[in-house]
């Protein structure tokens, strides 16, 4: 029995991992418009919600005690960062034959499949936005809902006029194609968007997100002078609402758009962004290749996200 030693893995590692990482460089990444992109250094990252003393600010009559109020908690959400990863072997008599030819396109082809997950990872925090299967916030509700909970389960403090109800929308009760009315109820009901004491956060849209197929309504609707598809020339409501749009490929819905406030409740967590390893087995005398990286994402909050259809 001949011994044998493999050990040519090394020889090409160095070459494969620039390979794989020039071809991250060159991929434009989409969800960092997104999310909050944030690091970790622990298995798992939470947030509390916390009331700010319910936002009353009452009269004090003269000669009375003034009045003392606890913060209401609400409840801890957790990101649990997962691992995901993918290899790749190459023979001896593969790399004896061809050289370094086809081990470009595996190491490359390697780094497009771990890019493409991170985009699809993320996408999937919207595409479920609408149904609490998957992710779900504070008040255990899915992103985008017609009941989101306030902390205080009241109506409107004292101070506050008009009355607010005890839970709020950002979603309409029945969701509409993209256009200036729609636009319109989706600016208004962030806007309106109370925070967890019922007090009004005044959250400023930002961002409309769409898939590829929407993108010229929306420049039509955002970028057009006069009112779009009228004769009479009205004008635009939202023209100077300050407001751009984002084309994000990796949607699954050809219909679906939404907003994203200047209070962005989505984060992405990177526990570990990839690493590239090498080893070889003994017994084959074939070299190896791996690609791990860890990370989680989703919401706590929903304020600052608004789902105008699916």
């Amino acid at each position: 029995m001949t011994t044998r030693t493999g050990g040519f893995s090394p020889l090409l590692a160095p070459g494969l991992r620039k390979v794989y990482f020039d071809e991250q460089k060159r991929r434009p990444s989409e969800y960092q418009t997104m999310f909050n992109v944030l690091s970790s250094t622990r298995a798992y990252e939470e947030e509390y919600e916390l009331s700010m003393l319910g936002g009353a600010f009452p009269a004090k009559p003269e000669g009375t005690n003034i009045e003392f109020v606890d913060p209401l908690t609400g409840l801890t959400n957790r990101y649990t960062h997962a691992t995901f990863g993918l290899g790749f072997r190459i023979t001896e008599e593969m790399y004896e034959d061809d050289l370094y030819g086809p081990m470009k396109k595996m190491s490359s082809g390697l780094a497009k499949c771990s890019t493409n997950e991170v985009e699809y990872q993320a996408a999937g925090v919207v595409d479920n936005a609408s149904v609490n299967t998957y992710y779900v916030g504070f008040d255990d509700l899915a992103l985008a809902s017609t009941a989101h909970k306030l902390l205080s389960g009241q109506t409107a403090p004292p101070n506050l006029r008009g009355g607010m109800a005890a839970t709020y929308a950002n979603r309409p009760s029945s969701y509409g194609a993209l256009g200036i009315t729609t636009l319109q109820a989706a600016i208004l009901r962030m806007e309106k968007t109370p925070d967890p004491d019922g007090v009004l956060c005044l959250v400023k849209p930002k961002l409309l997100f769409i898939p590829a197929d929407l993108r010229f309504v929306a420049k039509e609707i955002l970028k057009s002078e006069y009112k779009p598809y009228t004769a009479n020339n009205e004008i635009n409501p939202v023209v100077d609402e300050g407001i751009t749009y984002f084309v994000w490929h990796f949607l699954a819905s050809t219909t679906m758009w939404g907003m994203i406030g200047d209070t962005n409740p989505l984060n992405f967590f990177w526990r570990r962004k990839d690493k590239f390893d090498n080893s070889d087995d003994f017994d084959s005398g074939d070299a190896k290749f791996k690609a791990t990286h860890r990370h989680s994402q989703g919401f706590s909050d929903w304020r600052g996200f608004d789902l105008g259809s699916t």
